[in-house]
Formats: structure tokens, C-alpha cells, sequence
């Protein structure tokens, strides 16, 4: 074996062993709400249309953390879009692009891609909803009650219609 294939291959390998870590760190990490203590008072943030949201709200709330130029961010929207009638007295949905700069037209650009669906998009601006959910990745969900208790989350998952309902009749049950 010539020195550079030896080299080529010693980076390889390091490369998988990062990579490895790091899967296991975050799955090691994953579901576990009590990773992530909520505390605090109710956040209140005014969505991109002007509507004031309050989380957690009357009922549970689910948090889908995306951004507006995520493009796997865009399946779950919809799946959320698809799912609203059927959680409607059950759940209130609310989509935060974790994105501060963002504006309503990027964030518009994206709902339009997820089939323009009506839940309430915030932009979390000061970054209060992610760092009180400990949100570290894209494509998380959180279910909180209306208490402020996370029910249940999924980090860096992204979610089709069957699997947000399963993941959502798991944490409401």
C-alpha cells in the first residue's frame, strides 16, 4: 500500500469515527424530554401574518422548528397541513423558522412549497423558543401541554403524514 493510499484511508476512518460519535450523541439524545426543562412563563410571539401566539396554549401545542430554506423541512409542513382537520380539537399547530433574519416573504415562499398551509409561522426572532425547547437541529418536533410539559419530541426527524400522526396519537395518549 503506497503512503498516500495509507493516509487516504487513515482520514477514512477517522471521518467514519466522527460521524459515528456524533449519531450516537444525537440519538442518545433523542426522545427524551427530560433533556429539556421548559420552565418559565408562557412566550408570546406574533406570527408572520400578525396573529399573537402564545406558547403553550390552551391545548397541546406541537412545535415543528424548520426554516424557510430547508427544503426537508417541506414534507412535514405539509404532513402538518394534511393532519390539521383532523387534530383541530385536539392540538394547535405552529411552525417556527428558526432562522432570525427571516422575513414574511421567505417564509410565505416556503409555506407556498408546503401547499400554503394555515397554521400560524413564527420566526423565531430573539431564539427563546429554541433555546427553551432545546431545539440543536432542524425537523424537530415538540409537543408541549397546555402546563408547559413537554409531552414529546423528535429532533432532526422529519415527519410524512403517517408518521406525524403516529408520533402525535403517541404523545396526546
Amino acid at each position: 500500500m503506497t503512503r498516500s493510499r495509507r493516509v487516504y484511508t487513515l482520514a477514512a476512518l477517522c471521518l467514519a469515527a466522527v460521524l459515528v460519535a456524533v449519531l450516537a450523541v444525537i440519538a442518545l439524545n433523542r426522545g427524551n424530554p427530560a433533556s429539556t426543562v421548559a420552565g418559565g412563563g408562557p412566550v408570546e410571539i406574533t406570527s408572520v401574518d400578525g396573529e399573537e401566539v402564545t406558547v403553550p396554549s390552551d391545548r397541546p401545542t406541537v412545535l415543528y422548528f424548520m426554516a424557510s430554506w430547508c427544503a426537508t423541512c417541506i414534507p412535514q409542513a405539509t404532513a402538518m397541513d394534511e393532519l390539521e382537520e383532523q387534530y383541530a380539537d385536539r392540538v394547535w399547530f405552529v411552525a417556527v423558522d428558526v432562522t432570525p433574519e427571516n422575513t414574511k416573504i421567505e417564509v410565505d415562499r416556503f409555506r407556498t412549497a408546503a401547499g400554503a398551509p394555515e397554521h400560524p409561522y413564527v420566526v423565531d426572532e430573539t431564539g427563546q423558543l429554541t433555546k427553551r425547547y432545546g431545539i440543536t437541529s432542524l425537523d424537530s418536533t415538540v409537543v408541549v401541554a397546555p402546563d408547559g410539559e413537554v409531552l414529546d419530541r423528535a429532533d432532526g426527524t422529519p415527519m410524512k403524514a403517517e408518521a406525524l400522526r403516529a408520533f402525535l396519537d403517541g404523545a396526546l395518549s
